[in-house]
């Protein structure tokens, strides 16, 4: 089994905590505090050995989880009966969401899916509609640990990976998404974010940079690209991107700044892109 990173589980462990601290929706049947109970006693260690600010990442964490927040609810009013949230981490959604007739799964590696699961039961938490699912995205196939797991091939599926393509290797974020459109019947839904740089950078050269400069060469992010390539990437796995991240007209949050870096003596900033594909 893959070992973690540790700055990956404390960027883990920022998000779980950042997003506990926002204002987010539920249904009528939902747990609008779960979020709060299910992270008590995180405290996302930096690498000085101090807990980290959490109020560094709530401007990107704010409108990151209510674009996603907002595709669960409309898949539900739409009549979508599953949500395979994907490297969930301690995220909520699952509770604070939980609608009659939706069953979510939560994908994670298996140390974080049993911390969850155990903090679930110490809090009396009703998991009934819930599938905690341990896998590793860097070794197994995602639509064979679907499969276990109960997940209705047949079904229309809203998948989320939020905050995860960066820290898998491009080989790996390409089988990830072609598993799961094995899985996707018809009507389904693929959302994720996606880190991408302007498009006259080469890939390889910005993530190794990144690597060395913001994080001394350990770093745990690995894909970075244009908007291009992971549009193509998206076509080649056999999904069809939406023009939502264009849209001129439309209020939502689409795409926010994440940071900058110099990349062969040129400012550069790499951009959250908030992507939504179909089946």
């Amino acid at each position: 089994m893959t070992r973690e990173n540790p700055l990956l589980t404390m960027i883990r462990e920022v998000c779980a905590l950042g997003r506990a601290e926002l204002e987010r929706p539920s249904t009528a049947e939902g747990d609008p505090d779960a979020g709060r109970a299910l992270v008590q006693g995180l405290r996302a260690i930096g690498p000085d050995g101090e807990p980290s600010d959490i109020s560094l990442s709530l401007a990107l964490l704010a409108p990151r989880a209510a674009y996603f927040d907002q595709l669960v609810l409309h898949a539900i009013a739409a009549g979508v009966t599953q949500v395979v949230n994907l490297g969930a981490g301690y995220d909520d959604r699952a509770l604070r969401l939980r609608h009659s007739g939706v069953r979510f799964f939560d994908l994670d590696l298996p140390g974080i899916v049993a911390d969850k699961a155990r903090r679930l039961q110490a809090t009396g938490t009703d998991t009934a509609h819930l599938a905690l699912v341990a896998v590793d995205l860097h070794t197994d196939d995602v639509a064979e640990v679907l499969a276990r797991a109960g997940h209705g091939a047949h079904r229309p599926t809203l998948f989320l990976a939020e905050h995860l393509a960066l820290f898998l290797e491009p080989g790996d974020v390409a089988s990830l998404m072609a598993g799961l459109f094995d899985r996707a019947a018809a009507g389904s839904t693929l959302a994720m974010t996606a880190e991408v740089h302007a498009a006259d950078l080469d890939s390889d050269l910005v993530v190794s940079t990144v690597d060395d400069v913001k994080f001394g060469g350990a770093g745990p992010l690995h894909t970075i690209q244009s908007r291009d390539a992971w549009l193509a990437l998206f076509a080649k796995t056999g999904w069809r991107v939406g023009n939502a991240d264009d849209a001129d007209n439309s209020d939502e949050v689409t795409a926010v700044d994440h940071f900058q870096v110099t990349v062969a003596g040129r400012p550069t900033q790499i951009q959250t892109r908030f992507l939504t594909a179909t089946a």
